[in-house]
């Protein structure tokens, strides 16, 4: 009897040791459907970096996170880890491994599907569970190159990106194993309507697919495009992964769960760390965007497009709520310590949160003039009772006083010295020293006739000249 009770107390013993194990290693979450679902609590990796995926950016273009992702899919494929994830009536129609060769192998993913960042440090099942909520499995589909063609056409229609074409970028495809370009100067040629917002395209015009696997792209050849369940059946813009799907029986979905594969990825082949290889976006896509699309006041061709365009692409201004520019307006120097704060931290990659730190009763450009007079870019005093900009932020900024801002977003690193410079009109100007280290570094300059004009107002457009300058500086 003794001996009945003891093992009786070694098995629920047992049975609360694996319980207690059991909570601690699964939580659970709740999935964009509904489901609920189990997660791994041991799975763990490092990112030396933010992914990006929050805030539609993956709608937008190229993200370094839509880079991982689908390059998680493709290792997925050409590594031969898909074998085992075959359904076993595909297996048994002969289709137990991917029909061409690594070459032709290629991997999309809607950025859609990338709903939030993975913070840079670590990160667990639940980060890759915020960024993709659904619960979708690895597909195959065959197509030849012009179909691929077609569906990448489709899938960029709702380029450029703008509130108003949001919901249609949702189909905008992260890449691995090609490289195309979308030029969104052009206008999408309409067929006839699939699903709302998107409409099938009648002929391909602004995507161009410059290599494949880094060979000539072939609109003959057949392409083993690696994505998910939902593309295969049809979703968003993808009626021609449907057709293809539907005209070739080796097309299958897999049993596998695509995070299952980004985890197996990380751990496998990154060895749990998203190092430098996904600092940014590796140059994929390349989408070319008219300012004119961008701005309602912008006309096409304006003399500042292309500096403008480098500032925006760079976010380093971003216009106002109603779509302006305003590029005939003053500068003003709240406007200006925004650019030097953003220009700062991009130079840093510190990914600085500027709206995080702001305070209930703080104005708009708190948490950047906080940030400038943190990192040194201004003293402390600039603003304050005596400082040379006292009272000051709402109003324009001259040459003078911008060379003073930007001279000091550089650090030692970036700065270098061009050329020699000698302007006329600075000499016992206050802030003549940050006007020549500008100068000297090439990313301001004089007139024709040898002067500064340091007292001159600063127009909007003028400034994205300092601004495109200063990032070709730190780049």
């Amino acid at each position: 009897m003794k001996t009945t009770r003891k093992l009786l107390s070694i098995l629920l013993a047992c049975c609360l040791v694996f319980g207690l194990a059991s909570s601690v290693f699964a939580s659970t979450f709740i999935d964009a459907h509904g489901n609920e679902i189990e997660l791994d609590d041991t799975l763990e990796a490092y990112a030396d970096q933010t992914l990006c995926g929050a805030d539609d950016v993956a709608r937008k273009g190229e993200t370094n996170l839509g880079d991982l992702w689908a390059d998680a899919l493709r290792w997925f494929a050409v590594s031969g880890k898909i074998d085992e994830y075959f359904e076993e009536d595909v297996v048994t129609a002969g289709n137990n491994k991917i029909a061409v060769e690594a070459d032709n192998v290629v991997a999309l993913w809607n950025g859609g599907n990338l709903r939030a960042d993975i913070p840079e440090g670590k990160f667990n099942a639940e980060t890759l569970a915020n960024v993709l909520p659904y619960p979708n499995k690895v597909a195959v589909v065959y197509m030849t190159g012009a179909q691929l063609a077609e569906q990448l056409e489709a899938a960029s229609q709702g380029l450029p990106y703008r509130e108003e074409t949001a919901a249609a970028c949702a189909s905008f495809m992260q890449v691995s194993g090609l490289k195309y370009t979308v030029d969104a100067n052009k206008a999408f040629d309409k067929g006839e309507v699939y699903k709302d917002p998107w409409c099938k395209a009648a002929s391909v015009g602004r995507v161009t697919i410059t290599e494949v696997n880094g060979k000539a792209f072939d609109e003959a050849a057949t392409y083993a495009v690696i994505t998910s369940n939902a593309n295969y059946n049809g979703m968003d813009s993808s009626y021609v992964f449907k057709e293809a799907a539907a005209a070739d029986e080796r097309c299958s979905i897999t049993t596998a769960v695509v995070r299952d594969v980004v985890w197996m990825y990380l751990q496998e082949e990154l060895k749990n760390r998203v190092g430098g290889d996904y600092a940014e976006a590796q140059g994929r896509i390349e989408v070319s965007i008219p300012v004119s699309a961008i701005f309602s006041d912008v006309p096409e061709g304006a003399w500042y497009e292309d500096y403008l365009l480098k500032a925006f692409d760079s976010a380093i201004i971003s216009g106002f709520p109603d779509g302006t520019f305003r590029p005939d307006s003053y500068l003003t120097h709240a406007q200006i310590m925004v650019m030097a704060a953003q220009l700062h931290s991009k130079q840093k990659g510190d990914s600085y949160d500027f709206q995080a730190s702001k305070k209930d009763g703080d104005a708009w450009y708190q948490p950047y003039e906080d940030y400038c007079v943190a990192e040194g870019i201004v003293p402390a005093e600039t603003f304050g009772e005596g400082g040379p900009f006292e009272g000051e932020e709402n109003s324009n900024v001259t040459r003078g006083q911008m060379a003073f801002y930007f001279s000091g977003t550089l650090t030692e690193e970036s700065y270098k010295e061009k050329k020699d410079v000698a302007l006329s009109d600075i000499e016992g100007y206050f802030f003549k020293d940050e006007i020549e280290k500008l100068a000297k570094a090439d990313i301001v300059g004089g007139f024709p006739d040898g002067t500064f004009r340091p007292d001159e107002l600063v127009t909007r457009a003028q400034a994205t000249v300092y601004i495109k300058n200063t990032l070709d500086a730190i780049e």
